[in-house]
């Protein structure tokens, strides 16, 4: 499909095919969300992908009784950590970069050295922020990639990420950022009404 239609096609979905879907489509969606862009290619997300119908139930349960969540097929929990953006984490994804030709060392040493840059030298709440902000478009990513598939998805962002992090058990360094349901549609909704791009977007400076 082309990737204007994908955009077009993409919308919410809260009602859900129950039929299983293929784990190879799983794993383009989250093949989409790898290959997402990161600050400094920190890539910070890690993505915790639930099937069981009980475990399903269970971040159901403590994302609010949300039923689009819990009827899913699918449910990937998507978390971010600020240990990418530590000094080291950040240290050795920029040194990933060298090989490609997108980092030299001196530059590693100059972003290392930057608070514009390093996130690291403004304290967790920055890195916490900036995991979050990279995290969503690796979500984005995947949401596009579903429709590719033939699926369809929901962002679960009304949650409280400190209940699904207790109920998943996971560690102090993972942060619950948003739960994207993924599966077959059962409904066919109509595209949400957007704004006129006149009153979005502004050519040269911003008009009031």
């Amino acid at each position: 499909m082309e990737l204007d239609a994908i955009i077009q096609k993409r919308t919410t979905i809260r009602r859900w095919d129950p039929k299983p879907v293929e784990k190879a489509k799983i794993e383009k969606v989250l093949e989409a969300g790898r290959r997402a862009p990161s600050w400094g290619n920190t890539q910070p997300w890690r993505f915790i992908v639930v099937q069981d119908k009980a475990e399903i139930e269970k971040v159901s349960k403590a994302s609010g009784g949300q039923p689009q969540v819990g009827t899913a097929p699918v449910l990937i929990v998507c978390c971010a950590t600020t240990e990418d953006f530590t000094k080291k984490g950040h240290g050795e994804a920029l040194q990933s970069l060298i090989p490609v030709g997108a980092m030299t060392p001196e530059l590693v040493e100059i972003v290392l050295q930057s608070d514009v840059f390093a996130p690291y030298l403004r304290g967790e709440a920055v890195m916490a922020i900036r995991a979050g902000e990279q995290l969503m478009i690796s979500v984005a990513f995947m949401m596009l990639a579903a429709v590719n598939q033939g699926l369809g998805t929901c962002c679960a962002g009304a949650i409280t990420p400190r209940e699904v992090h207790q109920a998943m058990n996971l560690p102090d360094n993972i942060l619950v950022h948003t739960i994207l349901a993924l599966g077959y549609p059962g409904e066919d909704p109509k595209p949400r009404p957007r704004k006129d791009a006149s009153k979005i977007i502004f050519w040269g400076k911003y008009k009031a």
